[in-house]
């Protein structure tokens, strides 16, 4: 039956082996050469961490105040609601504070996702060490007991998916809301 098994891969492979893409060694070193001589007069940019470090972060949408007129002038627009009395923050106080409490906010679920996300990757890697362990001749530790921590990581693993899966979710949602839904930039008095 070995012998049958080897015609038949034979066969396969003279079969399939017009379809493949025949290019030799020497055609992809002469088109890998053209490209790179057709780069080397552009010149690349390197970010470092540093680099980044330096930079500034600028709004992404930015506001000008309205000013208030002055107490003997009188506002342009006739239905004009007058200036809010009593207010302590200036707009722009308010709207700083209300864009560093949505950064607070996407920190934090960031922060939830990313630990959920790296207990999904050891729960992961200890499932494989334990398939490992079980698979191997020479285990000391009975089969029966590794099955059962492999049933127990499993059911760890699933669940901590589902939480993975939920932070992901409400981060996406706090996100695609942005800080104008979550923390108006005033308050109307």
């Amino acid at each position: 039956m070995s012998r049958q098994r080897i015609i038949a891969a034979a066969v396969l492979l003279l079969i399939l082996s017009p379809l493949a893409p025949a290019q030799s060694l020497a055609e992809a070193a002469k088109k890998e050469k053209e490209r790179r001589e057709s780069l080397k007069g552009t010149p690349s940019i390197v970010v470092t961490n540093a680099d980044l470090a330096k930079t500034t972060k600028k709004p992404a949408v930015e506001t000008v105040a309205e000013t208030t007129p002055a107490e003997g002038e009188k506002t342009d627009a006739p239905g004009a609601p007058p200036p809010a009395q009593g207010t302590d923050k200036s707009f722009t106080e308010l709207q700083a504070e209300a864009l560093k409490k949505f950064a607070e906010k996407k920190a934090e679920l960031e922060s939830r996702w990313n630990r959920a996300k790296e207990l999904v990757e050891l729960l992961n890697l200890k499932m494989n060490a334990l398939w490992q362990q079980f698979f191997t001749f020479n285990s000391m530790t009975p089969k029966d007991q590794i099955q059962k921590e492999i049933s127990e990581t499993f059911q760890r693993f699933q669940d901590a998916q589902g939480e993975e899966a939920k932070a992901k979710e409400e981060l996406n949602k706090f996100l695609a809301q942005g800080p104008s839904a979550k923390f108006p930039p005033a308050a109307i008095r």
